[in-house]
């Protein structure tokens, strides 16, 4: 969706603009990209379930690692919520919807991703889950705040659109490991 909406808008830069004005309300191509981050926001809730899942079957009675699943789940309904809920239009006046948004990405993506990730990370210690898995989730939470504070600092800048994506880069191939991760054992 990030690489879609941005080729089919000659107006819309990687580097300065936010992944949430490609589904703002006068974003030009919103009706084919909605559907995508819809798919994308239930494919997110799917995987929480099958993480939840793994690790419930996992011989460990650590709820640490629960919780981090429903975490996922959690990202995967606030990224729905975001798609209800879009950013205003750029220089447009604040909307309910907008403060909603701002809300779901500050009080809800950048939370539930380093909380689950700091979650499981620590269940993975705990019931000695794939060695050396622990120690990586330990590594993407530091990024993870890392981006967190960077991509609020940023708002307002030329390189919002740059440090959002590197925030995301580091969510997603953590859940890519894990998924991998857990495939793996699953086989």
């Amino acid at each position: 969706m990030y690489l879609l909406g941005g080729a089919l808008r000659k107006d819309y830069s990687h580097i300065s603009n936010s992944v949430s004005e490609l589904l703002s309300p006068g974003a030009p191509n919103k009706r084919m990209l909605v559907p995508i981050q819809v798919v994308y926001a239930a494919l997110h809730i799917i995987f929480g379930f099958g993480v939840l899942w793994f690790i419930n079957g996992w011989e460990s009675i650590y709820s640490i690692g629960q919780i981090g699943a429903w975490l996922i789940i959690a990202l995967g309904l606030t990224t729905f919520g975001t798609v209800i809920f879009p950013q205003d239009d750029p220089g447009q006046p604040e909307t309910r919807a907008g403060r909603l948004h701002k809300i779901l990405v500050f009080g809800g993506l950048v939370p539930f991703s380093i909380l689950s990730t700091l979650f499981i990370g620590l269940w993975a210690r705990k019931a000695g889950f794939s060695p050396g898995f622990d120690i990586y989730s330990f590594i993407t939470v530091g990024a993870t705040v890392v981006m967190g504070i960077a991509g609020g600092l940023s708002v307002e800048t030329r390189f919002a659109g740059l440090v959002e994506r590197i925030a995301a880069i580091v969510t997603q191939q953590w859940l890519f490991i894990l998924g991998l991760i857990l495939l793996l054992h699953y086989q």
